[in-house]
This record gives C-alpha cells, structure tokens and sequence, in this order.
C-alpha cells in the first residue's frame, strides 16, 4: 500500500509541471510522500511509520527538509564524529549537517546516541532551530516554551503526540512537513526559502525534485545505473526491479536516490514531421504526434539525413511520452495489442480517386494508433487486434480470446500463481471499444474469472506482460445524477388526457380507451417511476429500504408484471400506451462532472433518479443506462465510506452533489459531513470483478 502511494506521487511528478500538497492535508500520506521526495525516507522506512523515530532519523529529516539535502551525499567519510557515530554511519553524513548547523548537538560524554528515541518536545526544538528560532529566548522554560511556540506557527498540525511521547516515524514526516508553510524567525515562509512554491499554504514539491533530474538516457545491453536506488518506478509505476534491458529510456535523481525506467516504444510509419522535414520538433507516427525530446532523434528523422516521412521506426519514448531515440531497420520491429475503436473509410485521389480505409486501435500501453488497412475488410469496434511493425510496414490482424483467472495480489504484482511483469500493460476495455489503462494497483485483491481476461501475452520470463480485461473495473462508464424523470410520464398522461376526445371507430367517438391510457401512464409513473425528491427522502426517512429500492430498481420484471395486469384486464388503449412509452425515446438530463448534460436517445433505459451509470460508444452514442444502488453513509473514510456496516470504496473520481428543493449543486466531499448532511452513495451494482465503488455522492442537508 504505501509503495503505491509513492509511486502516485512520483509519476504526478513527471506528469505535470508542478505537484501542490495542501498544507490542511498534510496527514501521513502528503507528509510521507513528501519526506520520501527529499530523500529523509527510504521505501522500507516509510513502509514501517509506527517504529519509533530516532535522533539519526531525526538528523536525516532535517538535512532532507532544508538547504543542506543535497549536500549529504558529498560529505564522505571523514573520520568519527562521536563515539558512536563513525565515519561509514549511514547517518553520519546528516549528523554531521545537523549538528554544524546547530540544529541538534550531541551529548557531555562524547556520544550522539542516534538509536535513542525522539520525543516530542526535543523535535520541535530540532524544528524551531531549523526555522531560525532562538529556542533560549522564548517565553517560559523547557519545555513548555518551545512546544507553545511551534504549536502557535502550526508545527503541531495533525499531531497527537503531547509532551514526554515518543514521536514516531511517521511523526516526524508530519512534523517537518509543516515547518515547509510555517514562517521562519525573520517572517518569510520557510518553504519559499528553499525553493518551493507555497501558495496559499500550498506547496510545490516536484520542482525540487526534477530540478534535480538527470537523464533522459537510452540504456544498452547490460547497462547498470550510476547507484544502488531506494525507489525505482517503471513507465510511472512502482516496481522492485532496478535492472535494464537494452533500448530502455531511463532518469535518475541521485540525492532522492530514485529511478525513472520506461520501456513505452511507438512504431510505425511516419506521416507527418513539423515545423520542417529539415528541422523537426515533432513526429506523427500511426497517427499519434510525439515531441522530440533529444539532439540526436530530431537529426536522424531530418529530411537532412535521409529520414523522415515515408520511414518505418520506432520511437524510443521517455517522460511525458516524448520522443527520445529513434531505432530503424530490424531493431525497429514491433508488436502491439489493442481493440480497435474506430474504422474509418475515406475518398484518397493520389493515383486517382480510390477508397482508403484507416483503423484507430486502443493499445495496451494506452496509445491510439491508426494504421492503414485493406479497404475490404471489416473491423468492427470492440474487436481485439494485434499490430505488426516491421521493414515492410504495419499489419493488423484479429486475434481471439486467451483467458486466465485468479486473484491478483496486495501488491499487484502477481494473476494468481504468474507474476506479472514490471511495467505490466493492463487495458479495460468494453463490447463496444471504449478502453482504458489500468493500474495493477487499481487490481489489488481483485479474483478476475477466466470471462473478465479476453487476452494476455507473455515475456521470455513466463511473466504476464500485457492484460485486456472485459469491463472489470467499471471505470469506462460514465457517471452521473439523474434529473426527475417523472415529468417524462406526465408529459404522457397529458397527452392521453388532450388527444383522447378526437379518437373514432367506426361512427362512434371513443374515450374510454385514451382515459384509460391516461390513467395508466399515470399508474407508471407512480408505481414505477417515483421524483427524485420522493426517492431521496425515502432514502433519508428509511422509508425506502434497500430491499424495496432493489424491487423498484429491478423495473424489468416490475414493468413486465405490471403489463401482464393491463394484458389481462384487456386495457388495449392503455396498454398501447405504455408500449409507446416504454419504447419510443426519451431526453435524460443529467449531471455529470458538475455540468448538466442531455441524452437523447432512441430507447427508454430503467433508470428512476439519483446516480446512474451511462454507456457510450467511441463514436459518442449512448448504447446503455444503468440505475447506480443507493447506500445511506454512516461514516466516510479517505478512500471508502461505510453503510450499515458494510464497507465501500469510493471512486478516485467520484462526484459529489448538494441536493436541494429539485436541483443539484456541484460541491466537494470537504464541504459536506455526516452530522449537518446526509449522504447518499451511489454505487455500481452490476457484479464486476473491481467494480461496486461509490461513484456518485449526494449530500442533503439536515435542517
């Protein structure tokens, strides 16, 4: 688990210009990942935060947390400093910092003693020296004094720990965290004189760390790195494995001791280069533009040096999926696994008019790639394809299904008894072609059944390198809150109601049928399709338990039992007029991501009002509505909530409502609780392996 939260944090590192931690959030998981930037942790240390925090430790985070923390690996060995501390001391080098610094001092005998633990009071003094604090001239003695002062410029933030408690390690993250947006002894921010950017008690810590970035590099066969890392993260994910293999594109930043690996390659032939063939910047291979990133690629595809469009290559891609190296001939040679999401036939009139056919398919390694295929073939979307590059060109051919089962581990980095691979492809992926990327860590202790696997390959090791998954983790849907569909219905009883009196058989004017039909749709529209406010506060009130919400929901067999009634109290007008109802379009205005959105469609979907989950094609139409489950939320977590017991995982997107007198307002978790509201989730039901997460959560206020 904690692996995984650094890796997060580091991939949004090189993903974005500037990474921001919230001074309010700087609970263990911001202040960790925050230490493990800066090197003062290790992975293994900030895989242990209940051990006791030590003065060596303590010493590390200080040096990490200030000026000095890039000085530490330049210090050497330079004789001993105390009688327990030598030169080759892990800790020595910070020891050495942190005492020159005034910031700790060791003790009258001679010693450090850096395996005694830490307490409260004796790591605000730490932290108040480091701010520039005179700690002799505050008000009062020790160590009242100086727990008062760093509680007043907010050291204490998010600390339980009272005076005489060890700190632990987690403790001190937290500790030296806050002294990033606590002001100095001279009044400045101390985050801003090292470098970051704070604003309004956010702090950019990502540009300390690429700053210090070296690389990209294209490592050859048995290249090793320049260090022994305490972090490596292949394509943006954590991994163990600080091996390269040839034609890797890897960074480093040696003071956090941290590795950056992508082994992402393009390939295919080139359409497009931009400005000039002479002086490219960027490349167009099937169908995806790739900045170059590097001197050398940008030489070899110049029209200068006999490259350009027209080439087959493959594109070597580092950070950003930029292009970092250029490989030809038969190193250029590659194979990609995706479905296809559109295929595309178009007028070309280059050796005359002729008919060009184009396929765009979703790979494994989440790019889209659009390869010119045979006019006469069909590739529907959804199918699975394989892409060959090679001297020739680029192929695609179909490819059928390969399945695998099990439970993918805490770690995710094992399918049952196969390992996975680093840097492993894993693509969710719909009957439709809707895909997207998966992490394994998304997968975690998920049991995948040989129908959730549609495809998988592996490497020269036996591990699984690439995974397409049917629809498991629900995450290709899309979500949102459902508008009183209830004035459907009305619309329709009103329209019975006014046309009912022009109807003829024969020479007689009937009524009996349309008021009939009238009464019906209005039946409907009570028994089946309850307003969002009589659903809500049921929900609120109890009234509407889940039993009785999984009854009206399943409307399938509600509806059809219903008409079966109509059927044989031989109601034909009325009958018909539910037929229309039930089959004839409608216009579902919802919220999705805080925007009120319509869906037209052909077909009437059983959905009543809260959240729904809609599907939609890759070319934009709406193929499927689902009702989302209701959960009444007790008590809400950081990344789940719980409900009579039961626990839920909310989703990394989920959207959050404030529901008021019919409207829906778009707000955040942070402003809405369990004693002023009550909170509805709505969650998929539909028994995907990783799905059943809250997506939609709708607050309704108490008084």
């Amino acid at each position: 688990m904690k692996k995984r939260f650094l890796a997060l944090l580091l991939s949004v590192c090189i993903g974005v210009s500037m990474l921001v931690l919230p001074a309010s959030a700087a609970g263990s998981n911001t202040a960790v990942q925050t230490a493990v930037t800066l090197g003062a942790f290790s992975t293994e240390e900030a895989a242990g935060l209940s051990t006791p925090l030590t003065r060596g430790q303590l010493a590390k985070l200080l040096v990490a947390f200030s000026a000095y923390h890039d000085n530490a690996n330049t210090q050497g060995s330079i004789g001993t400093l105390y009688t327990d501390v030598n030169g080759s001391s892990a800790y020595a080098p910070y020891i050495r910092i942190a005492v020159q610094q005034g910031w700790m001092s060791g003790y009258t005998d001679g010693s450090f003693r850096p395996n005694q633990t830490v307490t409260l009071e004796e790591a605000c003094t730490a932290a108040l020296t480091l701010l520039g604090y005179d700690v002799t001239t505050l008000t009062g003695g020790f160590p009242a004094a100086q727990l008062n002062k760093a509680n007043a410029i907010g050291l204490r933030a998010n600390l339980s720990r009272t005076q005489g408690q060890a700190m632990t390690m987690e403790d001190g993250a937290i500790l030296l965290y806050n002294a990033l947006t606590a002001n100095t002894a001279s009044g400045s921010v101390y985050g801003t004189t090292l470098g970051f950017t704070v604003t309004n008690g956010q702090v950019d810590v990502s540009s300390i760390l690429l700053s210090n970035l070296e690389g990209p590099f294209v490592a050859s066969e048995g290249e090793s790195l320049p260090f022994e890392p305490e972090a490596v993260y292949c394509n943006d994910s954590v991994s163990t494995n600080a091996q390269l293999s040839a034609y890797d594109v890897y960074y480093y930043n040696a003071s956090a001791k941290t590795v950056w690996v992508y082994t992402r390659k393009a390939a295919g032939r080139i359409t497009a280069v931009s400005p000039s063939a002479s002086a490219p910047t960027s490349v167009t291979v099937a169908g995806t533009s790739y900045t170059i990133a590097s001197s050398s690629a940008a030489a070899q595809l110049s029209s200068l040096n006999g490259g350009g469009v027209g080439q087959v290559v493959t594109l070597l891609l580092g950070m950003n999926n930029e292009a970092v190296a250029v490989l030809t001939g038969d190193a250029a040679d590659e194979v990609f696994y995706g479905v296809v999401q559109t295929a595309t036939r178009s007028l070309v009139e280059e050796n005359g008019a002729d008919v060009q056919q184009k396929v765009e398919v979703k790979c494994t390694d989440g790019i889209t790639r659009t390869v010119s295929v045979a006019k006469d073939l069909n590739y529907p979307a959804g199918w699975m394809v394989k892409i060959t590059v090679n001297a020739d060109g680029e192929q695609v051919d179909a490819i059928g299904k390969k399945g695998t089962s099990g439970t993918i581990n805490a770690d995710g980095t094992a399918l049952g008894e196969t390992a996975l691979a680093d840097g492993v492809e894993i693509l969710d992926t719909t009957s439709e072609g809707v895909a997207g990327t998966v992490s394994p860590s998304r997968l975690s202790g998920v049991t995948l059944s040989d129908a959730d696997v549609r495809y998988y390959t592996t490497n020269e090791n036996g591990q699984i390198d690439r995974l397409i998954l049917n629809d498991v983790t629900g995450d290709l849907w899309t979500y949102g809150v459902l508008d009183d569909v209830k004035n459907l219905i009305n619309n329709v009883t009103s329209s019975s109601s006014t046309t009912s009196t022009g109807t003829t058989t024969g020479t007689t004017t009937s009524t009996s049928s349309s008021t009939d039909a009238a009464s019906i749709a209005g039946d409907v529209a009570e028994i089946v399709l309850p307003s969002t406010g009589d659903l809500l506060w049921g929900l609120v009130d109890g009234s509407i338990g889940s039993s009785v919400w999984e009854s009206v929901t399943g409307s399938t067999d509600k509806l059809a039992s219903y008409l079966l009634k109509l059927g044989a109290a031989n109601t034909s007008g009325g009958l018909s007029t539910v037929l229309n109802y039930l089959g004839s379009g409608a216009d579902y205005v919802c919220y999705v991501n805080g925007k009120q959105t319509t869906y037209k469609t052909s077909t009437k979907y059983p959905v009543l009002a809260g959240g729904i989950a809609v599907g939609i094609s890759t070319s934009g139409k709406v193929k499927s509505m689902r009702q989302l489950m209701p959960a009444v939320i007790d008590k809400v977590g950081a990344a789940s909530v719980m409900s009579g017991g039961k626990k839920y995982e909310t989703a990394d997107d989920m959207q959050v409502y404030l529901w008021y007198k019919g409207t829906y307002y778009p707000t955040t978790l942070s402003q809405v609780n369990g004693e002023d509201y009550t909170l509805i989730g709505w969650f998929d039901n539909d028994g995907r392996a990783a799905g059943s997460k809250i997506r939609v959560l709708i607050a309704v206020r108490k008084n």
